[in-house]
């Protein structure tokens, strides 16, 4: 059962002097959305849960010129199987985006709207005060309603990221290929869905491929989990067929056949105060 009465949202509780002092230097320089390349697809590479792999991956992606988006649950940081705060750092040290992913990853959709609002705008108000430039979100699992676009937006954030909503060969063939730039929703940006799908280099190659041949092409956003071997965890991507993926993604970018970047410089925006 859901709240039928909107709570005024809190106060807010840190001014915008103090958020820009945590800005790190290429978010402050981000304040638009960039240009890009006419004819050529942007590819979001979008990693959720800060899980302890991610410290890897993110040196993995660094090592072949590539930034990433780490969307993370500050209530599970330092948590065994979890990044610590200094590996977090550590990731945002390297250029990577960090993002909101809501307190402890609950199904937004069935809880109150005060829970909501809880588990999104603290988040985002932890991970500012350990230092984040904190521009983007991910809903967990995808699951969101109204209530939850608003709060996200409300809450300071530029964009909110689903799970799906692109081109899928097997259950959305009348999908868009690629998310509009800037999004169509910036509350409910679109991503590729590999559930289900073989989580090959070849697979999630083909997602950027059929941008490739699009006229306007927008962006490609990958959602990523763990990186690891483990065949009975249907969101895991084997490594070594993500490694080839991003050493093919590499190749492209030099060829200026794709753009890489993380949500937070696609999509644009200053850090916002939370409100």
């Amino acid at each position: 059962m859901r709240l039928t009465v909107k709570r005024l949202l809190p106060a807010c509780l840190l001014t915008a002097a103090s958020i820009a002092a945590l800005q790190h230097p290429a978010a402050a320089a981000a304040g638009s959305v960039s240009a890009r390349a006419a004819g050529v697809p942007t590819v979001v590479l979008t990693f959720d849960d800060g899980t302890a792999d991610h410290l890897a991956v993110a040196g993995m992606l660094s090592r072949r010129g590539l930034k990433g988006t780490f969307y993370v649950n500050s209530g599970r940081l330092g948590r065994r199987g979890f990044l610590s705060v200094a590996a977090l750092r550590a990731i945002a040290k390297e250029g990577h985006e960090i993002g909101g992913h809501t307190l402890h990853h609950p199904h937004l959709s069935q809880t109150f709207d005060a829970t909501q609002q809880t588990e999104i705008c603290d988040d985002r108000r932890a991970l500012l005060k350990m230092g984040f430039a904190v521009r983007s979100f991910a809903y967990p699992f995808g699951d969101f309603d109204e209530s939850g676009e608003r709060i996200a937006m409300s809450c300071g954030y530029n964009s909110a990221r689903d799970i799906n909503g692109l081109y899928r060969p097997d259950s959305c063939r009348a999908c868009p290929v690629t998310e509009t730039i800037p999004p169509a929703d910036p509350a409910a940006v679109r991503a590729t869905s590999q559930t289900r799908l073989p989580r090959t280099a070849r697979t999630l190659r083909e997602f950027v491929t059929r941008a490739q041949r699009e006229d306007d092409p927008g962006m490609v956003t990958f959602v990523f989990h763990e990186i690891k071997n483990d065949p009975r965890d249907q969101y895991a991507t084997v490594p070594k067929e993500f490694e080839a993926f991003v050493d093919w993604l590499a190749q492209q970018r030099k060829a200026k056949k794709i753009e890489v970047k993380t949500m937070g410089d696609v999509v644009g925006g200053d850090v916002s105060p939370v409100s």
